[in-house]
């Protein structure tokens, strides 16, 4: 959950601050592009309550809006990344090096797409006739899912940037983009309903 609030604390007040740039200068409304004050409001108001459900299925719609979420931000990373300005692209000639040093902590970030082993359990029990082959269907279909859109992104975003690839591929468009920032706010509204998880 800690990387979670790192990642809304870096998404959400941003976007606010390109929507309602006059924030940054109000006396007490410049709490909303405040880090700390989003990740504890979030918090508070979002994760906190839908953690306490006890039964998994009650989190379907907040589910089902996360998955919304993370594809438009798939289809907006796909989509700006062929019209992305030409000073915001990397070197044509790191297209196909992708052995560098930070290889192993592009491995860590990869494999967190595929985090899920801790809900299997609930996801199981969550089943309307919870058996093998349902369950086996189930877990197919979601990191199969889960895999297509980590190809798309990563291919898409690494083919664009290449060497000025970050580890979050929407800080590398720029800040005035407004697709990017719809997509932006739904990172962080993803990360929000779905720490709980």
């Amino acid at each position: 959950m800690c990387a979670f609030n790192v990642i809304i604390g870096d998404t959400i007040p941003q976007v606010f601050a390109f929507v309602f740039p006059f924030l940054a200068d109000h006396a007490v409304l410049n709490l909303f592009v405040n880090r700390q004050f989003i990740i504890c409001l979030t918090t508070l108001l979002v994760s906190f309550p839908l953690s306490l459900h006890r039964d998994i299925v009650k989190l379907s719609k907040s589910s089902g809006f996360a998955l919304i979420s993370m594809c438009i931000i798939v289809a907006s990373v796909v989509l700006r990344g062929v019209a992305v300005d030409p000073s915001l692209r990397g070197s044509s000639l790191d297209v196909f090096s992708i052995m560098k040093p930070g290889i192993f902590e592009a491995i860590g970030v990869i494999s967190f797409a595929f985090v899920c082993h801790h809900n299997t359990m609930f996801i199981y029990k969550s089943i309307e006739v919870p058996t093998l082959d349902r369950f086996n269907a189930v877990t197919h279909a979601s990191t199969s899912m889960s895999l297509i859109c980590c190809l798309l992104m990563s291919v898409t975003g690494y083919l664009v940037f290449t060497d000025k690839t970050e580890g979050n591929i929407l800080n590398n468009f720029s800040k005035d983009d407004w697709v990017i920032n719809i997509a932006r706010f739904c990172f962080g509204a993803n990360m929000s309903t779905t720490s709980e998880l």
